[in-house]
């Protein structure tokens, strides 16, 4: 069956379909998370480039206050509706707007590896009180060599997509370590990993392929194409499809603020 564009079969906007495809956080990576970086009731915690709230609905019971911080418009409605509990923000990692020493956590979902620069390292040293911790954590996909239609939909949007790296290959390259090892400002980073699922069926597979960065860089026309083709490889090769199993491993890195050097 052919596939019609996005907002005619009822997803809306790319934040609406962000937040209906993209997975959630597991809760006892959170929890380990908050326990290293002391967060409780009374921390004020910073969710940096938050997208529709994803993460932020997972810290919000978790803090006494989150600020969630996202440049897009569009993005900061969807999260302000579901999470109602967080103070929403326009701003950007280089220009977060909290002052100084404001924020005991800051936790960065799914970006960090898009702004993994000094400046804005500098930025989130500057927003975090001296010991504040950092988090940043990635959902990694766990696709195996037998999952079915797996491969060819791989290859299918590897010989279309638009030029650049991927998030996992932007994530698996190690270059946003790169600025922590410059800058001086934190302590050496550790990690964390944790298996989950997401559950779904043929549609929302799709829609979730159709938020990666480089699929929704294509043209409209070609992004309805190579969406087209997929759902064909995966109507003949997936054999069930009402129910889709998109496997996971979440990596979580944290480290602390340094305390200030003296001037003395």
């Amino acid at each position: 069956m052919p596939l019609e564009p996005l907002a005619e079969r009822g997803f809306g906007t790319r934040a609406e379909e962000y937040e209906l495809a993209r997975p959630g956080w597991p809760g006892e990576v959170v929890d380990a998370l908050a326990r290293e970086l002391d967060v409780g009731r009374e921390s004020t915690v910073v969710d940096l480039a938050a997208g529709t709230g994803k993460l932020t609905r997972e810290l919000v019971p978790r803090a006494g206050r989150v600020v969630a911080v996202e440049p897009s418009e569009a993005m900061r409605r969807q999260l302000a509706a579901l999470v109602p509990g967080a103070q929403a923000l326009d701003g950007t990692a280089e220009a977060i707007p909290l002052a100084d020493a404001s924020a005991d956590a800051v936790f960065v979902a799914e970006a960090f590896h898009w702004f993994a620069t000094q400046p804005a390292v500098a930025e989130i040293a500057r927003v975090l009180r001296p010991g504040g911790g950092l988090a940043l954590l990635w959902n990694v996909h766990q696709w195996g060599g037998d999952d079915p239609g797996i491969r060819p939909v791989g290859e299918l949007i590897g010989s279309r997509r638009a030029g650049g790296a991927t998030r996992e290959e932007r994530y698996q390259s190690g270059a946003w370590r790169e600025p922590f090892d410059r800058c001086g400002l934190f302590e050496p980073l550790r990690e964390v990993e944790v298996r989950h699922e997401q559950v779904t069926d043929l549609d929302g597979l799709l829609l979730h392929i159709s938020t990666w960065s480089f699929v929704a860089a294509l043209d409209e026309p070609e992004r309805e194409a190579l969406l087209a083709d997929a759902r064909t490889i995966l109507e003949r090769e997936l054999p069930d499809p009402g129910r889709v199993v998109i496997p996971y491993r979440t990596d979580a890195h944290w480290t602390r603020r340094l305390p200030q050097p003296s001037t003395g």
